[in-house]
């Protein structure tokens, strides 16, 4: 099974160091989607109940939520993964083969390909600050900043390899609907 929890990650250099703990959801979300559910005429109060009682986000609430208003980051990387099937774009396959022995070559410029197709997708979106939070452009960003800072790229690839983790998360939620 996928977490939705990640570890966090180290960025240093140039006698600055910032950590990131960032959740793809957070428990914020789900009770925000929720009431926009609710004022849809959904019967959400057992799903609300279960997401304001437990400290940490429940999969079951996730699962409701994107059955019933599908998560824009999930569509995001569903047209990504749309277009690498119809042989348009490598994008997908160089997120989800990316591990730390050989993705060193093209970790740069597959994070600079997804921070672009994040800034064509927002345009689509209701909650741009959510579909950006959801797909760790933030993210993306500094590591990409720090790249430049320091030529290092370990946080590039912890921060690619924590966007497959995402990328799969949504796959599992698709496939248990």
């Amino acid at each position: 099974m996928y977490t939705l929890h990640l570890s966090a990650i180290s960025l240093a250099g140039n006698n600055w160091e910032r950590k990131l703990y960032k959740y793809m959801i957070t428990r914020r979300d789900c009770i925000l989607l929720l009431s926009e559910l609710s004022s849809k005429g959904i019967d959400t109060d057992a799903v609300l109940k279960k997401a304001v009682k437990n400290p940490n986000i429940d999969i079951d609430v996730i699962r409701f939520i994107n059955e019933h208003r599908p998560f824009d980051a999930n569509l995001f990387y569903e047209k990504i993964r749309k277009s690498y099937n119809t042989k348009r774009s490598n994008l997908y396959k160089n997120i989800v083969t990316c591990d730390e022995v050989d993705c060193s070559d093209s970790v740069l410029t597959t994070l600079a390909a997804l921070n672009l197709q994040i800034l064509l997708y927002v345009k689509n979106v209701e909650d741009t600050r959510m579909f950006m939070s959801h797909t760790r452009f933030e993210e993306i960003n500094q590591v990409l900043l720090n790249y430049s800072r320091t030529f290092d790229l370990v946080p590039c690839i912890q921060v690619l390899q924590i966007i497959k983790a995402d990328l799969k998360a949504f796959e599992y939620f698709n496939k248990n609907i």
